[in-house]
């Protein structure tokens, strides 16, 4: 603080008070803080207080500068009920800087009214939606984002959420897997970005969180399924929705990708009379046009049988007639399958060992699958890299599949397995309701 004069105002000539001291200090934002001129230096104020007589004005240049130096204000006295107040908020908030509770309250009870995170995430899923197309992209992050604002941040506000915060709610979701809870980290990271790029925070307080601040993540085995698995589950789609047919085989004996890429994938992108199968970049993971040649014949023959001429693979409710195959598939004895078979898909999908059955079958089967057995055939990676449109080192794809037990003579058998078309393939029964099962009840007496 800078203190001037005293001054003789001419213009108060002759009034009670016409000399003053002149005082010049920073200006302060409401929070406290310095107010920062465009040079990037602080701003300062200019104050006067007037005196009846030089003398006063002089004498009174200590106690300013005492004033300044005990409470940092020149122009602040606390009276008795300021002085109360300040003895009962020190008792509540401890040691704590007073300074920093009201900055804390202020953050939290904005002065001008303010989006809230649950006002907001709206907002990012529409964007995402825009620019990678609703799919399973925007479903995980619309289920991993909901889970982290229902679990108390929905009313926050953006810059009230901390690395603390964020890193605290992903170490303590229950009964997940290391790398569950680093894809949680991951949504609300790609979602703090965006608040930062429209302007709604300045720094994204999850940025710094890295793999070391989570639990480590141990590397599991490869998990495919085995051959006898393979035939089951290909003579459970013959027989129980032979429509699943071309989706599967697409997968589990060309190998192109599941979820990045059959939601897309179409009839026309088999080629037979090219002996090729194309993906287009619009629908390749890679976003680059991509052909896969040297398919083994027993694609050529399952496309043959069940390949349609026109349209999208995927069927219509494509996930439940997925996990109904799944579950009929692991059922050995065939006359108990087909009771099975003829159930509901909700009503066998709520069953405890359908519920069972599902949890058996492992991530990625199928292009793993597909993997496992065509190194094992060829003894080289090189040819299965190809397939597979492998951007890595073909040392490196052989090196994940090389001693998982599969022999070469299973690998031919793998791709000997063909087709054998059902003449009567088993659906589900719709249960009888309503006026039908009045009809068919006995009669009363």
């Amino acid at each position: 603080m800078k203190i001037g004069g005293p001054y003789y105002d001419k213009l108060r000539r002759g009034q009670p008070k016409p000399w003053y001291l002149s005082r010049s200090t920073e200006r302060k934002n409401p929070d406290g803080s310095s107010v920062i001129g465009t040079n990037g230096k602080a701003l300062r104020q200019r104050q006067r207080t007037y005196y009846e007589s030089k003398s006063l004005a002089t004498a009174d240049i200590p106690r300013i500068r005492a004033q300044q130096e005990e409470t940092g204000s020149s122009g602040y006295v606390l009276n008795r009920k300021a002085a109360e107040e300040y003895e009962i908020a020190k008792k509540i908030t401890g040691e704590n800087s007073l300074v920093e509770v009201a900055k804390f309250w202020r953050l939290h009870h904005p002065a001008t009214p303010k989006a809230k995170l649950g006002e907001l995430l709206p907002g990012f899923l529409k964007d995402l939606e825009s620019r990678v197309e609703k799919g399973r992209h925007v479903d995980d992050r619309t289920s991993r984002l909901g889970a982290f604002l229902r679990a108390g941040y929905d009313g926050r506000y953006p810059e009230t959420v901390t690395r603390a915060n964020v890193l605290d709610y992903v170490k303590g979701i229950a009964d997940v897997a290391p790398r569950t809870r680093r894809n949680h980290k991951t949504a609300i990271v790609e979602f703090f970005n965006w608040l930062v790029e429209k302007q709604y925070l300045l720094v994204n307080p999850a940025s710094g969180i890295r793999k070391r601040h989570l639990p480590k993540e141990k590397k599991q085995e490869i998990r495919f399924l085995k051959l006898d698995q393979v035939e089951r589950y290909l003579r459970a789609a013959e027989r129980y929705d032979p429509k699943m047919v071309p989706h599967e085989i697409v997968q589990l004996i060309a190998g192109v990708r599941a979820d990045d890429e059959m939601a897309k994938f179409r009839a026309e992108m088999v080629l037979p009379e090219t002996r090729e199968v194309l993906v287009p970049s619009e629908v390749a993971k890679t976003e680059e046009r991509e052909v896969i040649e040297n398919l083994e014949e027993s694609f050529w023959a399952w496309w043959k049988a069940y390949g349609p001429k026109e349209g999208l693979l995927r069927p219509k409710y494509y996930d439940p007639r997925w996990y109904r195959l799944r579950v009929l598939s692991q059922v050995a004895d065939q006359k108990a399958a087909d009771e099975l078979a003829r159930l509901p898909i909700k009503t066998l999908l709520a069953r405890e060992d359908s519920k069972t059955a599902m949890g058996r079958w492992p991530w990625n089967a199928r292009r793993r699958t597909f993997c496992t057995y065509h190194v094992a055939k060829y003894q080289s990676a090189d040819k299965t890299a190809l397939l597979l449109r492998h951007r890595g080192s073909p040392y490196t794809l052989h090196n994940s599949y090389r001693g998982l037990g599969v022999t070469q003579a299973q690998g031919v058998a793998y791709f000997n397995i063909l087709p054998k078309p059902c003449r009567r393939p088993i659906r589900p029964e719709r249960p009888e309701r309503g006026i039908i099962v009045q009809q068919r009840s006995p009669s009363l007496p």
